[in-house]
């Protein structure tokens, strides 16, 4: 039976319909990109994301001059909102806040030509289709970004969002602006409802929305859909940050960090720390189905630690290196409630972390940083946990005191380990012999191993290659980087034990590398034979005392414990403190340590 006219012409008008075709392309994009590791499909997000896409787009569709592109300019801000957090999604395995755009300039200076071409496919194809969660206070510093970043990602700014964008202004049409101002009203009450009453759009939210997530922001935005997840970030930052008002002289946190400083005080001989945050160090033989020419790890470092290795769970995967950093350092989860990055919003002012406790306690608290001051706060955020003695090398820190320089980076852009170590060892032999009345913390992070994973062939030529079908460049150069980093770190062990032999030392990576394919290789690899949680799980070695001890998998967060009850001689554990000894085979609840995260980032932002 033929289809009538009108009932024909209906269909095709409805078809070819531009706000149709602009949900239809949205749905599509979010659904291709879902089979690739990216975000969950916008298609159950019907209560709140889709109308108010929609909504967006219709109000775009007004201010926009009318012609044949418009439905297309009219979608530009949308598509490359989305674009954004797909690309940060699929490099990084987490869903982009706002606080967290901050980061990706200085993420810009140190990826491959490769990664800035995907960028180029992420944002650019959506808009060619039609179409860890972004919080709103991330914004407000990216005129600070281009302060730090190159004249090279200035112009792939540009081109990626600023052409876009640009294309976007000059479509509008002034007097239809105008025109369509009181049809914004909605929009500015929601997002002034978030700003000024956050407590009661929580609470709207909460009884209106499918029920949040807890433990993944990612699988809450498949629920609710990206910007209906960021004003919700959005509003709960802003709630806990009132909140933290009457956190700043917590009294149960504050008898704690007494107690623990007094403990440390009453030893009457005080043992040294050595901590080492290694980055993107990962164990290739955790890759149960990848085939090296030959073991990637170096036979000095397997006969000194082969098969005495742990496990932590780290918060971040592929970058968010500070986040691991918080953790390790103060002892909680990176809850990310009041910035998406802890660091970023640290002033300075001390706060309740295991630096600050180490040095109330009279220990000589070192930070060595193998890269720029401005990268992730860390200056602030440094003097905040409590290290009395911070340094960069010497190339990034003119007329600044420092121990260290960084070396001929020719071809690999950051500072080798072992040229890092091997002067870090100097510095420490020279620190014991001049205040040998003085305990040492000894806190280092590398950057050696942060991708693209370049590698100079000439100082260390290529020794393993990865062998089958699937192939990952980035694994194959993060392989050969590993031998010669395994070989460094199992000199700096050595040195340290002889220099040092009654002390800790502490290895641990902050992530694992996100490689060329993100999660996808770790999939593909079976990394650890593909265990829950599998891509936060990174190495950890302990040596007390000049021998390599093992843990249960801990996390990063739990690393203090260690330390504490190390200086203490254990009293830290007998006094009945929640130590590493008890058993955590669960996911432990974050709501156990929100108190105290509060309370040090409420002392952190004075």
């Amino acid at each position: 039976m033929p289809i009538p006219v009108s009932l024909s012409g209906k269909l095709k008008r409805f078809l070819t319909d531009r706000y149709f075709i602009f949900l239809l392309g949205m749905l599509a994009w979010t659904e291709i990109l879902q089979l690739f590791g990216g975000l969950p499909s916008l298609r159950p997000a019907w209560r709140l994301e889709i109308p108010l896409l929609c909504y967006l787009y219709w109000l775009n569709n007004r201010f926009t001059k009318p012609n044949r592109f418009q439905p297309l300019t009219a979608a530009i801000p949308i598509l490359v909102l989305y674009g954004i957090f797909d690309f940060y999604h699929l490099r990084f395995g987490r869903l982009l806040r706002i606080t967290e755009i901050t980061e990706l300039p200085e993420m810009f200076q140190i990826v491959s030509l490769q990664f800035k071409l995907l960028t180029v496919v992420l944002l650019g194809l959506p808009l060619l289709l039609f179409g860890r969660l972004l919080r709103i206070t991330e914004i407000t510093e990216l005129p600070e970004m281009f302060q730090i970043v190159s004249l090279q990602f200035k112009l792939l700014t540009v081109v990626l969002l600023g052409l876009p964008l640009l294309l976007f202004a000059m479509s509008l049409c002034w007097r239809r602006l105008l025109r369509t101002l009181p049809w914004v009203l909605p929009v500015a009450a929601l997002a002034g409802a978030v700003t000024v009453f956050p407590d009661q759009f929580i609470a709207t939210f909460d009884r209106t929305q499918k029920p949040l997530i807890s433990f993944s922001d990612t699988l809450s935005a498949g629920r609710s859909g990206r910007v209906a997840m960021m004003l919700y970030n959005e509003a709960k930052r802003r709630s806990s940050r009132e909140k933290t008002v009457s956190y700043r002289n917590n009294a149960t946190s504050l008898e704690k960090f007494t107690h623990i400083t007094e403990m440390i005080n009453k030893q009457r001989s005080k043992r040294n720390v050595h901590l080492v945050v290694l980055e993107s160090f990962f164990d290739p033989s955790l890759l149960k189905g990848a085939r090296f020419s030959k073991n990637p790890t170096h036979p000095d470092f397997t006969a000194l630690l082969g098969g005495k290795g742990s496990l932590s769970i780290s918060p971040v995967f592929g970058g968010g290196t500070a986040q691991a950093e918080f953790e390790i350092l103060c002892g909680v989860p990176a809850l990310r409630e009041l910035s998406g990055v802890e660091f970023n919003v640290f002033t300075g002012s001390k706060t309740l972390c295991l630096p600050n406790v180490l040095a109330e306690g009279g220990y000589q608290t070192l930070a060595t940083n193998s890269y720029i001051p401005d990268f992730f706060n860390s200056t602030n955020a440094y003097a905040g946990l409590g290290f009395a003695d911070i340094y960069y090398p010497r190339e990034y820190v003119s007329g600044r005191e420092s121990y260290f320089g960084t070396g001929d980076v020719t071809d690999e852009t950051y500072i080798f380990d072992g040229v890092l170590l091997s002067q870090n060892l100097e510095f420490i032999e020279r620190q014991l012999k001049e205040n040998r009345d003085r305990p040492i913390f000894n806190y280092l992070i590398t950057m050696y191993g942060h991708q693209p994973h370049n590698i100079n062939a000439e100082k260390r030529p290529q020794v393993v290659t990865l062998q089958g079908d699937f192939r990952d460049d980035q694994l194959e150069r993060a392989a050969n980087q590993h031998y010669y980093r395994s070989q460094a770190i199992a000199a700096f062990v050595k040195g340290l034990t002889r220099i040092d032999p009654k002390s800790l030392i502490i290895l641990v990576s902050d992530h694992l590398p996100p490689l060329t394919y993100g999660p996808n290789t770790y999939r593909n690899f079976n990394y650890l034979g593909g265990v829950d949680n599998d891509i936060h799980l990174n190495r950890i070695f302990f040596i007390e005392n000049g021998k390599a001890v093992q843990y249960r998998t801990i996390h990063h967060y739990e690393l203090p414990r260690v330390v504490l009850n190390y200086v203490t001689r254990g009293q830290y554990c007998r006094d009945g403190e929640n130590c590493v000894e008890t058993d955590s085979s669960s996911e432990e609840n974050s709501t156990a340590y929100r108190e105290e995260y509060l309370t040090i980032m409420a002392r952190a932002m004075l």
